[in-house]
């Protein structure tokens, strides 16, 4: 209860809740396509896919105002690569979050639009966020391993007859788990996990790849859910964002 509190209480949690909803509908839908006597129930899941993908474009009214007011904050960051990926991320996705509003417009009747161009528009400027966040993910990465690898000092050699493979790797922090990674550095892993699985979806749909629509759901979930960890996790939330 106290999760479903603190994710209704903001605008990213519900955003976070329903994109997840959304590419999850669109991951069911794509396996029960196939079976004949199940086509009342597909047909639903793609009404419930997008009617929440209409809402969140309700819900993100006004927020392209928001990203570009937080893009004049991070032109004022000392580190020169995150102020370049995070200002101009900000900016693709206030020119992202600009066409998605002219979109809903359009699906709500109120301004006649070619809806078509103006997706292609919309996944354009959302895949060249991605791209920016990417990069701010591999820069946060060789930040942390070159702040590794000056801790362990002068490379040290070790026989195998005095420690096993599991000893050397607790002894050289550079070769430890993902998994150990991920509980150290979490917002830099769930971050990276959320781009790495988004940036397939803008590809999609511009024709750059040919994901099947599973696919697609299963790696927006996916996203969804990393996103929802940063949501209800502060240390899981890459700061500066």
């Amino acid at each position: 209860m106290d999760v479903w509190v603190k994710l209704n209480a903001s605008t990213a949690g519900k955003d976070k809740l329903f994109r997840f909803v959304q590419y999850l509908s669109r991951l069911v839908w794509h396996n029960l396509e196939s079976r004949k006597n199940l086509r009342d129930t597909v047909a639903r899941l793609k009404i419930i896919e997008s009617s929440f993908s209409t809402f969140r474009k309700l819900l993100r009214l006004g927020k392209s105002l928001e990203v570009l007011h937080g893009a004049l904050r991070t032109l004022h960051l000392p580190d020169a690569i995150l102020r370049i990926t995070l200002t101009l991320s900000r900016i693709y996705q206030f020119l992202f979050l600009l066409a998605d509003h002219i979109i809903w417009f359009g699906r709500a009747g109120l301004w006649e639009i070619d809806k078509e161009k103006w997706s292609k528009v919309s996944n354009k400027f959302w895949l060249g966020s991605i791209i920016l966040n990417l990069f701010r993910d591999v820069y946060e990465i060789l930040t942390i391993t070159k702040r590794r690898m000056r801790c362990l000092g002068p490379p040290v050699y070790i026989s195998r007859n005095m420690l096993g493979v599991r000893e050397v790797c607790k002894a050289v922090p550079v070769l430890r788990p993902v998994a150990e990674f991920a509980e150290e550095h979490r917002d830099v892993f769930f971050d990276s996990v959320k781009n790495l699985c988004d940036i397939w979806i803008p590809l999609t749909y511009l024709g750059h790849t040919k994901l099947s629509p599973g696919t697609v759901g299963f790696l927006g979930s996916v996203s969804s859910l990393a996103g929802l960890v940063a949501v209800l996790d502060p240390l899981a939330k890459l700061a500066p964002a």
